[in-house]
């Protein structure tokens, strides 16, 4: 089997995946979470349900079987699997197609639905994150059916809703059944190769006080006072200047080699508390935190890690100390586990191989967000992201992704899948219709 032949044949088929890919941004698939207006929210579920309509379109004519269900309601997911011969590994490829809304789109420079063609750039929301991953999953396959290449591991196309509010979508395949060996989550991973993400938990952080009026604060604050008020903003105030202490600590102690320093924050995201009279001592506070951990970390030792440090700082003071501060975990549904794979796992050498055949020797990072690798690898399936597309364009105004980094791609997933999945048949049979 001819590495140069598959190759040969994407770059033949270019316009074919360049054209798949415009008809994906076409679809108008913003995620409805993302939208406050019912009518648009019911154009965002319509513009989902073309795109999985044109996925399944697809992946029908390239003998897939289609499994199209209710991830959520009126929300689908599709998911094709090309059978193989027996004897190989499976791989699933692992897409998402809601996007986040356009905004005002006077500031794009091009129409955000056009999937416009510019300077080298296939231009529109969607782009870059991650429609390009898919048509290249999508490409691939095409491809290797063009070149009369049987595999013997089955092949899982995930094509999911729902990742830019956390993931349902794919969590809802796998626990649909729709597993395999490996996975490969293609994802704008920048021209690197990414077999690492951290975890990300969002919190809530409650402090109680007791209600007072303002008039009898100096009773509570100064030496010697009487007052039985006690503001909650306040003591939540010293619990997240002691938390932005352990974000330090953790960025200057907590080192991967695949992720860069400091990459362990915990952002304070809201602060709630009080009313409109501002002459009220507060009696509740409430902290929301997401907190960024490493691919080598274990969930439940960094939430025993933050729990024991908020308890010490509480205990110096006389107030925390006997009305300890409540932490909710998994706010919003959000506690992304980590997912981590050797660099000499059997994926990442798959992987490579094809990236060295077409573009030259790997980047290896770390995936500095979080994407629905992480469900699949709570599902216990070693997995990594590759994608084309880079995620600074990601969810912008001027996202795009590049031509020619969206056929590489489409032709190192093509060589993986060979790799991976093992080789029954070869020789041309002619594009598959």
């Amino acid at each position: 089997m001819s590495r140069e032949r598959i190759i040969q044949t994407v770059e033949s088929q270019r316009d074919r995946v360049i054209g798949l890919l415009r008809e994906l941004v076409a679809c108008r698939s913003e995620n409805p979470k993302l939208l406050d207006d019912p009518v648009r929210q019911e154009e965002g579920r319509l513009g989902e349900a073309a795109c999985q309509t044109a996925i399944a379109g697809h992946l029908e004519a390239l003998g897939m079987e289609i499994d199209r269900f209710e991830a959520l309601s009126g929300r689908e997911d599709v998911v094709g699997t090309l059978r193989g011969s027996g004897g190989g590994r499976s791989l699933i490829l692992n897409g998402h197609i809601d996007v986040v809304p356009v905004g005002d789109r006077s500031l794009w420079p091009h129409d955000p639905w056009a999937g416009e063609i510019a300077d080298g750039k296939l231009w529109g929301r969607g782009s870059c994150d991650m429609k390009a991953g898919i048509a290249a999953g999508i490409g691939a396959v095409m491809a290797l059916q063009a070149c009369g290449i049987r595999l013997q591991g089955d092949v899982v196309l995930q094509t999911v809703v729902d990742e830019e509010t956390g993931g349902p979508g794919t969590r809802a395949a796998l626990e649909r059944g729709h597993l395999a060996d490996a996975a490969i989550v293609l994802e704008p991973t920048a021209g690197s190769i990414m077999p690492v993400e951290g975890g990300v938990e969002w919190l809530h952080v409650t402090v109680r006080g007791v209600a007072g009026h303002s008039c009898m604060r100096y009773r509570s604050v100064h030496a010697g006072g009487q007052g039985t008020a006690v503001n909650a903003i306040e003591k939540a105030a010293k619990l997240l200047a002691a938390v932005q202490e352990l974000e330090r600590h953790w960025g200057n102690t907590k080192v991967h080699p695949l992720m860069p320093r400091g990459i362990t924050t915990i952002n304070p995201g809201s602060i709630t508390g009080g009313t409109a009279a501002l002459s009220n001592m507060v009696d509740e506070c409430v902290l929301g935190l997401s907190l960024k951990y490493l691919p080598s970390e274990r969930r439940d030792d960094v939430r025993a890690s933050f729990e024991d440090y908020l308890a010490s700082v509480s205990a110096a003071d006389p107030w925390l100390r006997d009305h300890p501060p409540k932490i909710e975990w998994g706010v919003s549904g959000v506690s992304f586990p980590p997912s981590e794979i050797a660099l000499d796992h059997p994926l990442c050498e798959a992987v490579a191989g094809g990236f060295r055949k077409v573009i030259g020797e790997p980047e290896w990072r770390g995936f500095e967000a979080v994407s629905d690798l992480a469900w699949i690898a709570e599902a216990g399936i070693p997995g990594l992201l590759y994608g084309p597309g880079d995620t600074m364009q990601a969810h912008s105004t001027a996202e795009y992704v590049d031509v020619e980094e969206l056929i590489a791609a489409t032709k190192v997933v093509a060589l993986a899948l060979v790799d991976w999945c093992g080789v029954t048949q070869r020789g041309p049979t002619g594009p598959q219709p």
